[in-house]
């Protein structure tokens, strides 16, 4: 679980355990006094917050992680329309700031951009366009089947967006959360750790 720590976070629990264990040590020669004893519960308590709160920190970004990755490109090259030789190579972002990612075909040399965004975010923006660009085009005069397929199409557009929605919404509320947690767990941990810094100074200065 110490790996799920930050940096701060792992010096904070240093200190912690550091007087943690002189508290037990004081305790069992029956020379803890009241203060002692406080500063030994609050060690304590402290270091349960941290553990919890990165276990909540790991659960999250997890979360986000696997949510991020959730838009399956299936890309084909333009040119040969195939997908097995084709080679991720970056990102790019288009006119409207969506990111989608870069390819190149080994069997055609083709470098190209994939024509959908490759994050649930963008592609909420890309159906919400794409949906209305279709509704537009049941105005114009269109082929009998050509109108039966798009009218089919939009109801299925919809529901994927109103299923995407809610999630990404929830997603962003946890990190928002999140970062202001990160916020204040970070001036407690500066606080105490400088106050018992200071309380291990004095233990270490002897006496003229």
């Amino acid at each position: 679980m110490d790996k799920a720590l930050k940096t701060n976070e792992r010096e904070l629990v240093k200190l912690i355990r550091f007087f943690s264990k002189r508290g037990a040590q004081l305790a069992t020669s029956g020379e803890l006094n009241e203060q002692q004893e406080q500063l030994a519960a609050a060690c304590r308590n402290l270091e349960t917050q941290l553990y919890k709160h990165a276990q909540n920190r790991a659960a999250i970004l997890e979360k986000r992680e696997r949510l991020e990755k959730i838009i399956e490109d299936r890309a084909q090259c333009p040119k040969c329309h195939k997908a097995d030789m084709l080679k991720k190579t970056g990102v790019a972002s288009n006119e409207h700031g969506w990111k989608s990612n870069t390819y190149r075909c080994r069997r055609c040399n083709t470098t190209f951009t994939w024509n959908r965004p490759n994050n649930p975010w963008d592609m909420v923006a890309f159906l919400e366009r794409y949906i209305q660009e279709l509704e537009q085009r049941l105005q114009a005069a269109q082929p009998v089947g050509m109108q039966e397929h798009i009218e089919a199409s939009i109801p299925q557009l919809q529901d994927s967006l109103y299923r995407l929605r809610p999630v990404l919404q929830t997603s962003d509320e946890e990190m928002a959360a999140l970062t202001e947690k990160e916020r204040e767990m970070d001036r407690l941990i500066h606080q105490f750790k400088n106050y018992l810094l200071i309380e291990k100074i004095k233990l270490d200065t002897f006496p003229d």
